[in-house]
């Protein structure tokens, strides 16, 4: 199947920006430079614009044309998760583990539609205080079905992958997407009952298998009650760290 031109043209300059033709804050190409580069019409162009200001990639300023986003993206940072438990004792509930077969979680774990995989649903608690909600879905040819037998054995899901396959999935690539949501689905709501406002971290995070490009060990989606979750970044431009 052939990729449509406008894709074509969105990954050529993604791919640019990316790595380093342009600067945080540069003037990018406007829509008559897309026009005359790739030959293409004004809506193809106008497209690939709306694309890439949506993926955050660019900024389009009304009267002055559009600019590589000032937001940092695929930057080379020191990432710390900050836990503020404030000394509280922290906690696991496991509520559910299970193997399913869903057709949409079976696509993005890359396995074909007769594979089953783990779905493991869990609570962390600081203190008496519901903090996280979190789904895991696993390929199931890295867990023992006889974990099953005890909800306890996925208190940790990565010390369960790793005790069964040998794999440390801390030691794995991953890709992760924090976003700030609001949440609207009560049967998740429902455990954080001292929250007055729903909003929440979001987090969508993908772990890769070694050695086979694209290959995926877990999909997870995570619930975090922001009073207790933050992140702090350390750039390593210009140091000798």
């Amino acid at each position: 199947m052939l990729t449509p031109k406008y894709q074509e043209i969105i990954e050529i300059l993604t791919d640019e920006l990316n790595h380093g033709s342009f600067n945080q804050g540069d003037k990018f190409y406007s829509e008559s430079d897309i026009c005359k580069r790739f030959e293409v019409s004004s809506t193809t162009a106008v497209k690939v614009l709306n694309d890439l200001q949506q993926n955050n990639k660019v900024t389009r300023i009304k009267g002055k044309g559009t600019f590589v986003a000032k937001e940092n993206h695929r930057s080379v940072v020191l990432l710390t998760d900050l836990n503020m438990s404030n000394g509280n004792t922290e906690g696991v509930k496991v509520l559910s583990a299970q193997e399913n077969n869903q057709k949409n979680i079976q696509e993005i774990l890359k396995i074909d539609s007769k594979s089953q995989y783990f779905e493991i649903k869990r609570l962390r608690y600081i203190g008496d205080e519901v903090v996280q909600y979190t789904v895991n879905y696993i390929n199931s040819q890295y867990i023992s079905k006889e974990a099953l037998i005890d909800l306890h054995n996925f208190d940790s899901v990565y010390q369960r992958i790793r005790e069964d396959s040998g794999i440390d999935p801390y030691k794995l690539p991953y890709s992760q997407r924090t976003t700030v949501e609001m949440l609207d689905d009560e049967s998740i709501l429902n455990y954080f009952n001292h929250k007055q406002y729903p909003v929440f971290m979001y987090q969508r995070r993908k772990t890769y298998l070694p050695n086979v490009k694209g290959t995926i060990l877990e999909y997870a989606f995570t619930y975090k009650d922001p009073a207790y979750w933050g992140y702090q970044t350390d750039s390593v431009f210009g140091s000798n760290i």
